[in-house]
């Protein structure tokens, strides 16, 4: 999976999406996501599964607003969720017994955010 554009109305609408799911008390983290996701190109930071193998507990649920890197190893079981991943941290993810999904999968299985984490 690719990060998209910025410009790509497919992203604008999610973002979209985000921001309505995040409105009031109901989805805060999808409000934050939004936010992020809606900063210039250049401001978005990915992150590598290295990171996350540092900073995530087993079986956490991880959001990423940005694309997931393969540099580092990953030896616990997380899922991760992200605007788009590399072919190589992806497999890591996964052979590590996680599992990734994207943000509108998730947007869509989870409405209100709870029990994810938001790190970049």
């Amino acid at each position: 999976m690719v990060a998209e554009d910025k410009n790509n109305p497919r992203l604008r609408e999610l973002i979209r999406e985000l921001r309505a799911k995040g409105d009031g008390k109901k989805g805060p983290v999808w409000r934050a996501v939004a936010r992020k996701l809606d900063t210039p190109r250049h401001k978005a930071r990915p992150i590598n599964v290295g990171h996350l193998e540092r900073v995530a507990k087993a079986r956490e649920v991880i959001v990423i607003p940005s694309k997931l890197l393969a540099e580092g190893d990953l030896t616990k079981p997380l899922t991760v969720v992200a605007l788009g991943w590399s072919e190589e941290a992806g497999r890591k993810v996964l052979a590590a017994g996680g599992e990734l999904k994207s943000l509108s999968d998730m947007l869509h299985e989870n409405p209100k955010g709870t029990g994810v984490r938001l790190i970049g």
